[in-house]
């Protein structure tokens, strides 16, 4: 797929560009020198990209913090033209005012001009709906598992994705979201990859739990025998407490019926007793742990203590402390909330007992007064209320024989869990070891020697957690050891512009992305590699059919050996801007 034309529906507003194949140049022309802090001067070089990616069917989440639906574009619409790589011309409508509704229209022939007024196939078909019908138009058989927006990023590059070759600004997020992509774009099979993180998260949700029961019932797994021991103590003792009840006498013959009323109302007044005084445990258990201060970890405070000790504080203990603390914080959110859910139900329970146990204690005291002298009464509800007390620990010290039950499961799932990771790990590193990148690697390395005149490498390891890591290094100029050493920028920058084209000319025989757009590449690059840079791209293109777009500012134009400004030829420029005035700005006005 390349890109054919990008265009508006007011040309008072927006500068139309038509792209060409092979070598296409966006030249910014700077008169004031003294703005150099700005985006090229707000002329808009930069904000191509994204409003590219806006026709490729970006989703803007935030409408405040996307430029176009800032304000200031109402009624403008936009249209990208492509090709596909089936031969067809597809032209895509999308809006400012309604982003959320597209258009399609494919034609056999490449549009003549900048047209506006178009009978669609497809006119303002949901976002959702437009996404796949993109996909379908597209019709990549490559990465087929991933939809066309998981890659295009990568041949939109802006100035905030050359800070690393594989991790674009996009992926912000766990490592998961990208890097089984990755390894499915380097030639593998990306599959292994999502498996062991899905392990990571069971892992995850075992330990939670875990912690959740050792912490909410106060367990040792450990301890299981001295528990069970209590348990049977207890048990011991409600039976000989309920023989001593059984064989209290204090009935008349006259009053059989009202005796057995009143054991009526015993076997109900003892369970909601025991339901109460369970409750209350853990009630008060609760209303403890919610109100107990969480320890925390001040890690400025650990970091003068590494200094003040001239201890080396490694960024990465930092990473893994926030890590901590953002578990911690999560395990006790998650946790809090539960015990709250708890504590409310507890309650409403709690109230209820206790108001049922009013009513049947007043019934009972009523018929006791028939049944029993008072010296006997006051006996039977000493021996009821230790039955009850004895209840709830029995109740209670069940349930922690059933947590540490569930803990020990959990325990084993988690052990199983791990070894199941490390299996995982294991095969990983076996298809690190089948090289599928060795030809996307060869390539790379060629196009970085024709450009910087070093080797680069680009290889995969696992890192201690057994997790694959993708590395793009170069060759030392002076000791030709190939280091992780950082080079700045611009070193960093040309290893992310080799890591695209190798992508484009490894795929380039299947059907995939023929264009890549880099923004502002030859920013701080010495006039020889300038000139080599521009005469690899060119090489590329002829040589795989591929478009390249690019941005630079007249300052940065390369330079011969005698200081003269190399030139582009105007076939090659697709858009001049300038800073004189808001009509040399791609939107034609500031903003």
């Amino acid at each position: 797929m390349k890109l054919c034309k990008i265009y508006s529906n007011d040309e008072t507003q927006f500068h139309n560009i038509e792209f060409q194949d092979g070598l296409n140049v966006i030249l910014a022309e700077i008169t004031d020198r003294s703005k150099t802090d700005k985006d090229t001067h707000n002329l808009g070089k930069t904000l191509l990209i994204s409003l590219i990616d806006f026709l490729l069917l970006k989703q803007i989440k935030d409408k405040s913090k996307f430029f176009l639906t800032k304000g200031g574009f109402e009624n403008q619409i936009f249209f990208a033209e492509l090709e596909l790589n089936d031969g067809r011309y597809l032209t895509i409508r999308r809006s400012v005012d309604h982003p959320s509704k597209v258009s399609f229209r494919a034609s056999t022939h490449r549009m003549v001009g900048f047209e506006t007024e178009i009978v669609y196939d497809y006119e303002n078909i949901s976002f959702k709906d437009a996404k796949e019908k993109l996909n379908d138009y597209l019709g990549f058989d490559v990465l087929t598992k991933w939809p066309y927006r998981k890659s295009v990023t990568y041949f939109l590059r802006s100035q905030y994705d050359y800070r690393d070759v594989f991790r674009l600004d996009k992926f912000k997020g766990k490592d998961k979201d990208w890097k089984p992509f990755m390894f499915d774009l380097l030639g593998f099979n990306s599959e292994v990859i999502e498996e062991k993180y899905e392990l990571e998260d069971e892992i995850n949700e075992l330990k939670t739990k875990i912690d959740t029961l050792q912490k909410e019932n106060d367990i040792d797994i450990n301890e299981r025998d001295k528990i069970a021991g209590l348990l049977s103590i207890k048990l011991d003792e409600k039976e000989e407490i309920s023989t001593k009840i059984d064989r209290f006498n204090f009935y008349e013959s006259d009053t059989k019926v009202n005796t057995e009323l009143v054991e009526d109302l015993d076997v109900e007044i003892q369970i909601l007793n025991t339901k109460r005084y369970a409750l209350s445990i853990e009630i008060k258990k609760i209303e403890n742990s919610l109100s107990a201060p969480q320890s925390a970890i001040d890690l400025d405070k650990l970091k003068r203590l590494y200094l003040e000790a001239n201890i080396y504080f490694p960024d990465q203990l930092t990473k893994d402390y926030e890590n901590l603390l953002q578990f911690k914080d999560s395990i006790t959110k998650e946790r809090n909330k539960y015990l709250q859910e708890n504590l409310t139900e507890f309650l409403s329970e709690y109230d209820i007992f206790d108001s049922e146990l009013k009513n049947l204690e007043s019934q009972k005291e009523k018929l006791l007064e028939y049944l029993t002298e008072k010296d006997s009464y006051f006996k039977f509800k000493e021996l009821q209320k230790q039955l009850s007390g004895i209840d709830a620990n029995i109740l209670q010290l069940q349930e922690k024989l059933k947590s540490i039950d569930k803990t020990s499961k959990f325990t084993k799932e988690l052990e199983d869990t791990k070894c199941e990771v490390e299996n995982k790990s294991k095969e990983i590193q076996l298809l690190i070891d089948e090289q599928k990148h060795a030809e996307i690697r060869k390539i790379f390395n060629h196009i970085i020697k024709e450009i910087l005149g070093v080797n680069a490498l680009l290889s995969l390891k696992l890192n201690r957690n057994g997790n694959v890591e993708f590395e793009a290094t170069i060759q030392n100029p002076e000791s030709l050891a190939i280091t992780d050493e950082d080079y700045g920028t611009t070193y960093r920058k040309i290893l992310c512009i080799a890591f695209d084209l190798s992508l484009l000319i490894y795929y380039s025989d299947r059907s995939f992305y023929r264009f890549v757009y880099h923004d502002g590449s030859l920013e701080a690059l010495d006039n020889r590699k300038k000139i080599s840079y521009i005469s690899t791209v060119k090489k590329i293109c002829a040589e795989y059919d591929l478009q390249y777009i690019f941005t630079l500012i007249d300052s940065d134009l390369p330079r011969d050996e005698y200081g003269n400004i190399i030139q582009f030829q105007e076939d090659e420029i697709c858009l001049k801007l300038h800073d004189r005035d808001d009509s040399g700005k791609l939107f034609k006005k500031s903003f």
